[in-house]
């Protein structure tokens, strides 16, 4: 990198004119020789970040995702070496398992050698399975380091040679105290395969996983002369700068609006913050109960890839004519060949580990899905609250956007509800099952290009169909949840109709219509931010990327076409539809 730096430091001095060598050779240290004062951040205004949801940030990982990829890699393939790094990250019995797991594999690796009848998605489905679980959990794990802003109080602590006596709330001493069980995993333990985890994408960052975890507990320190108070007055007073910017931007508690709740159908008003309400939201959304339907399904697909292979040995040795005349001992005899303590032992190694692995990679989509689901509950509820009939049947608080002070807790809420719950771990895991179905269909094309007359004589084929149906569904799933949970947060219907009872109040009210009309240009303020800056939902993966997005629509509808046109025998013209909230991709036969 600094022979990079150099040699673009050369070229570039040949484009200076100049003015611009002379500016290059001045002392260009003005900061440093202004004079300077103390400076405050104004808490009653607010930045794009809040109406963008960057204002409440989430953990991120410091190294690329190369270089995470590379490392999980890495610690699946020699997985006992790395054997304490995953009890960190995991659990010790979850561990012992998936190392049990990892033996198998190894066994079934030297028993396919040995066994005739074995197929090779039979030993290396798994073990591409495993690989991609072992790297899709590096990467959900791999945010241990600069978790704290660079704002925060406990990082602040460690950098201010004076950050002064900080009056914080019990509550909040307790939250900022790092627990024993959340110690960042490091691989300090393993430092004889520490080189095989190294490389330019890490150097690149200045950090490695031991220095990050060093950072990282430091930051979380608190100063030694922090003091407990009990009252927000207190906790604005020990405060200052950069200190005060970040707990309004993560605890926004000064702020409060004049909401109404119902307690045993009586009306009653209260003034609340944005924590309070989200916290009313947050333990609605927990009480709704989460259906089964994907996680069925997904027993069921591991069901039925866990037997796939048998049904299909049975189906190429069986005559239909004489099924009636088949014993149970001949149907075990073509589902897994002749009597061999080998064979047995393969095919029950191989059953397990499908079983145990699939189920995994369905369990972590069923996850995903209710993470999906619980942003869409936290969506509607939020679109409840400016409404008095459905805050009531909610049972969630209620207010109107008659005032500026109440847009602006509308937006912070918004905000807020919006960076609820997992974010950046469950976008890992939807962006691997896109990859993945991107990657199955590829190969379903490419195979039917080759040989579609023998296409459905292959296990492998079957495997992959399997897989790239139940992906689908999930995609399809996620998909509608996605578009659903956008739809929520961007609807100006709820701006418009507050718009409509500011002109009915301005009619009540004549002495009030200066006062009113500015908060109904603020509301039209809002809508036309919020249109300018919310974007159609789109799953993670490829498709952030619009060149990209483009790319991949182009080559997967090609391959589509040109699949369809050599089966059928006639070509066909793909064309797009575009309807409010959807794209159809309609296929025209000619």
């Amino acid at each position: 990198m600094a022979r990079i730096a150099w040699y673009q430091e050369k070229i570039g001095a040949y484009d200076q004119q100049v003015w611009e060598k002379s500016l290059e050779k001045a002392d260009l240290n003005g900061l440093d020789s202004k004079p300077k004062r103390t400076g405050y951040i104004k808490p009653d205004l607010i930045d794009v970040d809040l109406v963008r949801g960057s204002t409440f940030s989430k953990a991120k990982p410091e190294s690329p995702w190369t270089a995470l990829t590379r490392k999980g890699l890495v610690r699946v393939l020699l997985f006992p070496f790395f054997f304490k790094w995953w009890i960190q990250v995991t659990s010790k019995s979850i561990s012992s398992c998936i190392l049990v797991l990892y033996f198998m594999q190894v066994a079934a690796v030297v028993l396919y050698l040995e066994v005739p009848g074995a197929s090779a998605s039979e030993v290396f489905g798994p073990m591409c399975l495993m690989l991609l679980l072992g790297t899709v959990h590096c990467q959900i794990v791999s945010t241990e380091c600069s978790r704290w802003p660079s704002g925060s109080p406990a990082a602040s602590s460690t950098t201010s040679p004076a950050g002064a006596s900080i009056k914080v709330k019990p509550r909040e001493v307790e939250r900022l105290r790092p627990s024993v069980g959340s110690r960042p995993a490091s691989d300090t333990d393993d430092t004889m395969w520490e080189e095989l985890l190294q490389g330019p994408d890490s150097a690149s960052t200045g950090s490695s996983d031991s220095e990050g975890n060093g950072r990282y507990n430091a930051g979380l320190v608190l100063p030694q002369n922090t003091t407990l108070s009990s009252d927000d007055d207190s906790l604005q007073q020990g405060i200052t700068g950069n200190q005060l910017s970040w707990l309004q931007a993560c605890h926004p508690s000064k702020d409060r609006v004049s909401a109404i709740i119902w307690e045993q159908g009586e009306c009653k008003k209260a003034d609340m913050s944005v924590l309070e309400i989200s916290g009313i939201i947050l333990t609605r959304v927990k009480l709704v109960e989460q259906g089964m339907g994907y996680l069925v399904l997904g027993g069921l697909m591991t069901a039925t890839l866990a037997l796939l292979p048998f049904a299909f040995r049975v189906a190429q040795h069986l005559d239909m004519s004489s099924l009636g005349s088949v014993s149970l001992a001949e149907l075990l005899q073509m589902a897994v060949g002749l009597p061999d303590t080998q064979a047995y032992a393969f095919f029950f190694i191989t059953t397990v580990q499908r079983v145990c692995l699939t189920g995994l990679f369905f369990f972590m989509m069923c996850v995903a899905e209710r993470t999906y689901k619980q942003r869409l509950l936290f969506a509607k509820y939020f679109s409840h609250l400016t409404s008095a009939r459905k805050a009531k049947k909610s049972e969630i608080p209620h207010f109107r956007l008659k005032k500026v002070q109440n847009i602006k807790m509308w937006l912070s809420l918004r905000s807020f509800l919006r960076r609820r719950g997992p974010q950046r771990s469950v976008d890992v895991i939807v962006s691997t099952i896109f990859l993945l179905a991107l990657s199955i269909s590829f190969i379903i094309c490419a195979q039917l290009l080759h040989s579609h007359k023998t296409f459905l004589e292959s296990l492998t084929n079957w495997e992959l169909m399997v897989w790239g149906s139940s992906l689908i569904l999930f995609l399809l799933r996620l998909a509608t949840l996605g578009s659903e949970t956008n739809c929520k947060y961007s609807n100006s219907s709820v701006l418009l109709t507050e718009q409509i009872n500011l002109y009915l109040k301005m009619e009540k009210k004549p002495n009030k219509k200066e006062e009113l009309s500015i908060v109904n240009n603020v509301l039209k303020l809002a809508t036309k931010l919020m249109k300018e800056l919310d974007t159609p939902f789109r799953l993670l993966g490829l498709t952030v990327n619009p060149l990209i997005y483009n790319i991949t629509r182009v080559v997967i509808l090609s391959a589509v076409s040109a699949v369809v046109s050599d089966l059928l025998g006639f070509n066909i013209r793909v064309s797009r539809l575009s309807v409010p909230n959807f794209k159809i991709t309609a296929l025209w036969f000619l």
